[in-house]
């Protein structure tokens, strides 16, 4: 890995910053160097008058080093450009804030260099890099819609600093009124539920107070019923698991239906239950989950018991 000394590096910022509309607005440039380019960073050095000092934050290495400095200087030219109207204060923050800032930071991140590409100007960060950082973080939306918002948002030309906040609350406006997105589709549903991380979660998401009630029942009869029973998310879906063999799984796909399906290790046959709003069958389900519980739990209960010729015998 080869890299280039401090100086050079602030010698071809202040070379740079020349080209730019921006350069009798800054002062003076400091250069920090880190060991990633994903610690790569500008900070504009606030005052209350006058051009402003700003402090790159560069990786040791000097690959696309030009495009790398480039990209950072913009970010401080959308800053000071009154058209940009960048707001501090309305930056989202804080955890209740989090994805929103996340978005936020690719949203300007993309418009950054989309810029840089249409200038011929190699960087680090080229078109297909902050595609896949974006489409990344989007779990929520099938690669299919999420690459679709990636590219209106590099073609979109020019932004303002409350329209990327705008657009980071509310993702689904980049699309506009474009109907081949469709943010209710199944494999959305799938995608939002990776992002749950226990059993309680994913039932208190189900839109329908029906459904959520039915999907409580199942859960707390088995609770109830089929002692030591390990109930926890996987993916979409909640697993039921007894002495690591999983019995039973519960699905929420649809706003409007639960899939709930059952494993019966004896026969080898699978049960699958489409269980609406009003389905009359909850206990005929959850008597069959109390069967093969009861099943497994037997055969567990063999595996246990030793030959007594297996060991020696004490003495």
């Amino acid at each position: 890995m080869t890299s280039v000394s401090l100086q050079t590096k602030q010698k071809l910022a202040r070379d740079i910053l020349k080209t730019l509309p921006i350069a009798n607005l800054i002062r003076d440039i400091y250069v920090k160097e880190v060991d990633s380019p994903w610690s790569e960073e500008v900070t504009r050095l606030r005052k209350k008058t006058g051009p402003v000092d700003v402090k790159l934050t560069l990786w040791k290495n000097d690959r696309f080093l030009y495009g790398r400095i480039y990209r950072l200087f913009l970010y401080i030219s959308d800053a000071l450009d009154p058209n940009f109207q960048y707001n501090r204060e309305r930056i989202p923050h804080g955890v209740a804030e989090s994805k929103a800032r996340e978005n936020y930071n690719h949203i300007w991140g993309i418009y950054v260099d989309s810029r840089v590409e249409k200038l011929g100007i190699e960087s680090f960060f080229d078109k297909t890099l902050r595609r896949n950082l974006f489409i990344d973080t989007q779990k929520s939306l099938p690669w299919t819609v999420s690459n679709l918002l990636f590219e209106k948002l590099w073609n979109k030309g020019v932004f303002t600093h409350a329209e990327m906040i705008d657009y980071a609350f509310n993702l689904d406006k980049v699309s506009g009124h474009d109907d081949s997105v469709d943010f209710d589709a199944f494999e959305i549903e799938i995608g939002r539920s990776l992002m749950e991380h226990t059993a309680k979660k994913i039932v208190d998401n189900i839109a329908s107070n029906s459904l959520r009630d039915i999907a409580y029942r199942i859960l707390n009869f088995t609770n109830s019923n089929c002692k030591g029973t390990l109930i926890e998310s996987s993916y979409y879906n909640i697993y039921f698991m007894y002495d690591q063999e999983i019995f039973a799984e519960m699905a929420t796909t649809k706003p409007d239906v639960l899939l709930i399906t059952l494993f019966d290790f004896q026969s080898n046959l699978n049960r699958t239950y489409t269980v609406t709003e009003d389905s009359e069958e909850i206990n005929v389900i959850q008597q069959a989950i109390k069967i093969i519980y009861d099943r497994i739990a037997n055969h567990s209960r063999l595996k246990v018991i030793k030959n007594p010729y297996a060991v020696a015998v004490e003495k």
